[in-house]
């Protein structure tokens, strides 16, 4: 025997920020001498205190704990019924340890906390302001936004007006205050405005913000009209008496003297490519003659044979060519959890005749459902089968393999096969199921292929 436990009270209740006990009757329901260690099991574990934690008992002696729970009133302990188990370890006799269970309710408090940034906005036409609202309570704010000023000289724009937010989160609204009415000229106007936020369980909340606007027209704008007036003036005064008639006449020099010069050019360069052409011209002729003199003393054609552009394969084949083909191939498997020599085999490649080979330059495979188990692919078949790739399904998700120096030949003796071991589908599956992506093309060769 070990030890017996008594919590008389199982349902309790505490204030965040303050405290309420429980005391636990242990008792030694052993022959020997015993020492109980007793800890809490439990989410509250961090806030509860046992006094005293370690007790020595006699045979048949019993002792009472003190349990004090202390939550923080912070949004990291939340509102509700949080369930705890009181463990007494028995020293003696470690099976005989007992565990005595109970539950406390740690009530809600609401703290909202709202900041206005920036709290003064100026604009011609609107002031831009952001809310921030902090939930430092340990439930879920349910909240309404409202904004208003007293000379009804704003109207307000909010992206929402309710929000819900967890404990120990902020939601951000932006607000857009924009005047009624306008004015071109004069001094700045400022226009205060109250934005308030309504817990559903909790007091309003309300912050002060001012939006000043100002004139449409910028101040150094009409000064400035004026002196570019001015300028604009005096420049075309100066262009009509100064600039343009002397404008005029290096123009017209200019002109004469470069229609001389591009009729010198013109001249030299027609010239020139004259040469060229009666040069061109007499190259043409005797290389032509030089050719039908070649041909003569010749008398015959030769020929070249085209030499494969890619790898060969048997009996001299060029692998280059043939019928570009791109199949996907998806084995299914009952998981034999243990029996990693349990195999399920699918013949993965297309029907060959006894001259086409499956040139194979690519293979991708893919576990989308996070399988375990093993997928082998091999060539040939019974004992002489060539083990090509043997991979882990949980090694990847997804995997290339490229052969386009050194690809990868099946034929009809040899053909592609795929076999599946299932040690445990991904979650929510009953079977393995990869996909493998083969691409490549069929050549036909000469003669039979082994």
């Amino acid at each position: 025997m070990g030890a017996a436990t008594a919590l008389p009270v199982r349902d309790l209740r505490v204030e965040p920020g303050a405290t309420t006990t429980a005391t636990m009757l242990v008792r030694n329901t052993g022959q020997v001498v015993d020492q109980f260690t007793i800890d809490v099991v439990g989410n509250c574990a961090d806030w509860t205190k046992i006094e005293p934690k370690v007790v020595n008992l006699l045979p048949g002696a019993d002792v009472e704990v003190t349990i004090t729970f202390a939550p923080a009133k912070s949004p990291q302990v939340a509102a509700g019924v949080v369930p705890f188990g009181l463990r007494v370890i028995s020293r003696e006799d470690p099976a005989g340890s007992t565990v005595a269970e109970g539950s406390i309710d740690v009530a809600p408090f609401s703290d909202v906390q709202i900041e206005l940034v920036p709290r003064q906005s100026k604009g011609r036409r609107r002031g831009k302001h952001q809310l921030a609202i902090d939930n430092n309570g340990n439930q879920p704010a349910s909240v309404q936004v409202t904004a208003n000023d007293e000379e009804e000289a704003l109207d307000f724009g909010l992206d929402h007006s309710a929000a819900t937010i967890e404990p120990g989160a902020a939601a951000f609204i932006r607000i857009v205050a924009k005047p009624e009415k306008r004015f071109f000229k004069g001094a700045d106007r400022q226009h205060p405005f109250v934005v308030t936020v309504v817990p559903t369980n909790a007091e309003p909340v309300a912050t002060r913000g001012t939006m000043t606007q100002r004139q449409l027209l910028p101040a150094w704008l009409i000064p400035a009209i004026a002196v570019l007036a001015a300028l604009a003036i005096a420049a075309v005064i100066l262009y009509e008496t100064l600039l343009k008639p002397k404008i005029q006449s290096e123009a017209e020099d200019a002109a004469a003297k470069a229609a001389s010069s591009a009729n010198k050019s013109l001249a030299s360069q027609a010239s020139h490519a004259q040469s060229q052409a009666a040069a061109a011209n007499a190259n043409a002729n005797k290389a032509k003659a030089d050719a039908s003199k070649a041909t003569a003393k010749v008398g015959v054609t030769s020929s070249s044979k085209p030499t494969p552009s890619g790898p060969l394969g048997p009996g001299g084949t060029d692998l280059s060519g043939g019928t570009a083909t791109s199949f996907v191939v998806a084995p299914t498997a009952a998981p034999t959890p243990g029996d990693s020599a349990a195999l399920t085999t699918v013949d993965g490649g297309p029907a060959l005749n006894a001259k086409q080979i499956f040139v194979v330059t690519a293979i991708v495979l893919q576990n989308p459902n996070g399988d375990q188990g093993r997928l082998l692919i091999t060539r040939g078949t019974g004992g002489g089968a060539e083990k090509l790739f043997n991979e882990g399904l949980v090694n990847y998700r997804d995997l290339d393999h490229h052969f386009e120096d050194s690809p990868l030949l099946f034929t009809k003796n040899k053909p592609l096969t795929i076999s599946l071991n299932c040690q445990k589908p991904g979650p929510g599956n009953g079977t393995c199921k990869p996909n493998v992506l083969f691409s490549g093309r069929i050549v036909t060769a000469k003669s039979n292929v082994g």
